[in-house]
């Protein structure tokens, strides 16, 4: 056994064994966990932004969002908008995985050193996210759109509920487009790059740490070396996905919910005449900040957080999952291949 450890770690020492995967894989495997992980969540996401964008009076709670959106809109409605943020996830994961891989490659050339430190893994990933930003902050302002449009006219008569501009993704480009221009699509963008920086940092950092925790318990003495990640088991990876979800959510929850709250602005003043006109112009992040603290307090910067956390686990272990068996089903395919 000390043997195969001590093999199990030069392979690590070394980076070989499996190859790992190039920059082509990166971008369709971290594409193809997106897509994964954005089917399981996204009935959750519809029912958060709802959460975090309307009135209190609205909503009670999450099971009377739930509720409603069912029996307003059916099924369909938890699924108002995916197709924005489906391609968004894929593209996202895609560029997320991509990136951190280079970024910790390049570390590696810099120092000399095949293991990063936990700071330096962290710092990948931050960077990581934030080029994630300037990629999905258009899209998750036309999912935000769409997701909260309906919502005004609950409990209102039939003839006065709210009328619905957007048919689809494509109607609200062409709106923001006409309207706006090439600046309407990335109102938010100050938020959005903030959260994904912090969120991302620890959602690849979460992970590393969890899995690097049962590695270590997998060592017969603290001299071994460390077995390779290429060893953990499917709920290992399930267990280090879920968390890397939660701590991505915990620890940039607030910034999200001001960018929800900046990116809906227009949409949720189009039924009041007497804010219409002021919300042409996006709010700025400390107007927001403080309309968002007036209806609440602190409380008010978490609402919603219930629901994020429930479907947080699930989904980024499926996007870790996918991500992790493709990469090892692509490196033994190629093993067998020499």
């Amino acid at each position: 056994m000390e043997g195969e450890l001590q093999a199990l770690g030069e392979l690590t020492k070394h980076d070989k064994g499996r190859p790992k995967p190039g920059g082509l894989e990166d971008l369709a495997f971290g594409s193809l966990s997106g897509m994964m992980g954005k089917f399981v969540e996204y009935p959750f996401d519809t029912v958060k932004v709802r959460l975090q964008t309307s009135e209190s009076q609205v909503f009670s709670g999450t099971l009377d969002c739930l509720r409603q959106t069912f029996r307003n809109e059916g099924f369909g409605g938890f699924y108002r908008g995916l197709t924005s943020p489906l391609v968004g996830a894929m593209a996202e994961n895609a560029i997320a995985f991509y990136a951190y891989n280079r970024i910790q490659s390049g570390i590696r050339r810099v120092t000399g050193t095949q293991e990063l430190t936990l700071p330096q893994l962290f710092l990948s990933g931050g960077i990581s996210g934030s080029i994630c930003a300037f990629v999905i902050s258009p899209v998750e302002l036309v999912k935000c759109k769409l997701q909260v449009e309906n919502v005004q006219g609950y409990g209102k008569q039939q003839q006065q509920q709210a009328k619905v501009r957007f048919t689809g993704p494509v109607s609200v480009v062409a709106h923001l487009l006409r309207s706006e221009g090439i600046a309407g699509l990335y109102r938010g963008i100050g938020p959005t790059v903030a959260r994904e920086t912090l969120g991302v940092g620890f959602w690849f950092g979460a992970y590393e740490v969890v899995c690097r925790q049962i590695l270590s318990s997998r060592r017969r003495s603290k001299d071994d070396p460390m077995p390779p990640k290429d060893i953990l088991g499917p709920g290992s990876i399930i267990l280090a996905g879920g968390c890397a979800g939660i701590a991505y959510n915990l620890t940039s929850y607030p910034i999200d919910v001001v960018k929800s709250f900046i990116q809906t602005s227009d949409v949720r003043a189009a039924g009041n005449p007497q804010s219409a006109d002021a919300a042409k112009a996006a709010p700025s992040v400390a107007s927001t900040i403080r309309t968002v603290y007036a209806r609440g307090g602190i409380p008010a910067f978490y609402r919603g957080l219930g629901i994020t956390l429930v479907r947080a686990f699930p989904a980024n272990a499926a996007m870790f999952m996918t991500y992790e068996y493709l990469s090892r089903l692509s490196a033994d395919l190629r093993l067998k291949g020499r």
